[in-house]
């Protein structure tokens, strides 16, 4: 565990990233080392870090028969090196995973998600108040048009865009829904915005650069049908209400991505192909990937050290660190790191 510098091994701006797994999950009985979940919800408020919710397997493997669990605990965690993590136990109004997560002003807003048998349309509010975490979950913010997990969202200007998921556990069914909640005008409710031009989607990746939405990847699925993995990407203009799709090739399904100066995406990891269920999965790409969203080219920078895990949150801590919060590095396994990265550009 410790410091990992990778440099690019490309000319890609001379992009280097500092990795560090130094931050692990605490244990939540004092004894036996915490699993890590997946599908958790994660952000900063000030420099706490927030980890709430997700799955795992906390007896055994799926290929053992072991039941997937769900969780309503939270932690929070100072960014300092002498901090120690905080355990609010049962904080969440109900055990819950997959949703979306996005940062409003000093407060963290958990939309959707999903457990065992159902998806869910709420809204969690999370604050800080003195030094405790709090949340409220009823009418802070209107809730989503249809209940929805395993979708991809973003927030900018105020808008929070909400893309694809699925709205049963009983039927899983990939959808292709595209919302908008106006923040400064949430009395409006959310809006239905025109689908991006290609197959429904869950476990897609979405992010904002240069005043535009960007979809990529995520897989369709549903009740006896074949689960196909998309590797297309589509760009979204908020004012002109039209999307585009894109040229290019994006192995990125369930990834995490940041932005990056002006025009710049950096994909963490993600799944390039579909594998069997088993104790021989090798594990999800380590792969990191810059997409220049000028020149619309998407090129290797580096691998990360340690596994990268998907059905994850990638948190922005500042404009070069960032924090991949646990999260599933192989099917049915989990990581309680906390990987750290901050990124370097040379001269």
């Amino acid at each position: 565990m410790g410091l990992v510098c990778c440099k690019s091994e490309t000319d890609n701006k001379n992009i280097s990233i500092i990795w560090d797994n130094s931050i692990t999950l605490p244990s939540l009985d004092g004894i036996n080392n915490n699993k890590g979940v997946a599908g958790a919800f994660s952000g900063f408020i000030g420099d706490e870090l927030i980890v709430a919710g997700g799955a795992n397997f906390p007896v055994g493997y799926p290929w053992t028969g072991s039941q997937k669990k769900w969780w309503s605990t939270l932690y929070s965690f100072l960014d300092n090196r002498d901090s120690e993590w905080k355990i609010y136990n049962d904080l969440l109004p109900m055990a819950i995973g997959y949703g979306v997560t996005v940062k409003v002003g000093e407060s963290l807003l958990f939309i959707g998600g999903c457990d065992k048998e159902k998806c869910y349309s709420d809204i969690l509010l999370i604050q800080k108040k003195e030094d405790s975490i709090i949340i409220t979950s009823e009418h802070a913010y209107p809730s989503l048009p249809v209940p929805l997990a395993n979708m991809a969202g973003v927030i900018i200007d105020n808008k929070i865009y909400i893309a694809g998921g699925q709205e049963s556990m009983i039927q899983e069914k990939s959808t292709d829904h595209f919302f908008v909640l106006d923040i400064d005008n949430t009395d409006a409710g959310w809006k239905r915005l025109p689908s991006w031009p290609g197959p429904s989607r869950g476990y897609a990746v979405c992010t904002a650069q240069d005043d535009m939405i960007y979809l990529f990847s995520g897989r369709s699925y549903g009740p006896d049908e074949e689960t196909i993995m998309h590797t297309d990407g589509f760009r979204f203009d908020p004012v002109e209400n039209t999307w585009t799709k894109l040229s290019g090739h994006f192995p990125v399904m369930a990834a995490t991505a940041i932005t990056w100066k002006d025009d710049k995406i950096i994909f963490l990891g993600g799944v390039d192909k579909i594998l069997p269920t088993n104790p021989e999965h090798p594990g999800f790409s380590n792969a990191v990937r810059i997409y220049d969203t000028k020149t619309n080219i998407l090129d290797s920078l580096t691998t990360c050290p340690y596994p990268v895990p998907v059905t994850t949150s990638v948190v922005m801590f500042n404009k070069e660190t960032f924090y991949l919060c646990s999260g599933e590095i192989k099917p049915g396994i989990r990581s309680p790191q906390i990987i750290r990265g901050t990124i370097k550009k040379g001269d």
